[in-house]
């Protein structure tokens, strides 16, 4: 990643392990929701960021950024098409 910022989704309780991801310069990951005991997968990042941002949302916020987004609206209106449920928001939701 060069100067970006990169935003996860995540569901509670997954831990995000980012100590192979190489900073240089100002960057830094924003995780104010941090698990305390790791009871789902482990999200793992590699690589290395330059001046670059990670901002880790989880439950409640996750699905308020996701509702909030140009994707959920395409989605929706596509859903209303086709007469099903959107997916971006609960991927996990069953189909209609």
């Amino acid at each position: 990643m060069h100067r970006s910022v990169v935003k996860l989704l995540l569901p509670e309780g997954d831990p995000v392990d980012h100590w192979d991801l190489s900073w240089t310069g100002k960057g830094r990951i924003k995780d104010d929701q941090r698990p305390a005991s790791a009871t789902g997968r482990q999200i793992r990042l590699i690589g290395s960021a330059h001046d670059s941002e990670i901002r880790v949302h989880r439950g409640g916020i996750a699905i308020l950024s996701a509702m909030f987004s140009r994707a959920f609206v395409q989605d929706l209106r596509q859903a209303r098409r086709n007469g099903t449920y959107p997916t971006v928001d609960d991927p996990t939701r069953a189909v209609r």
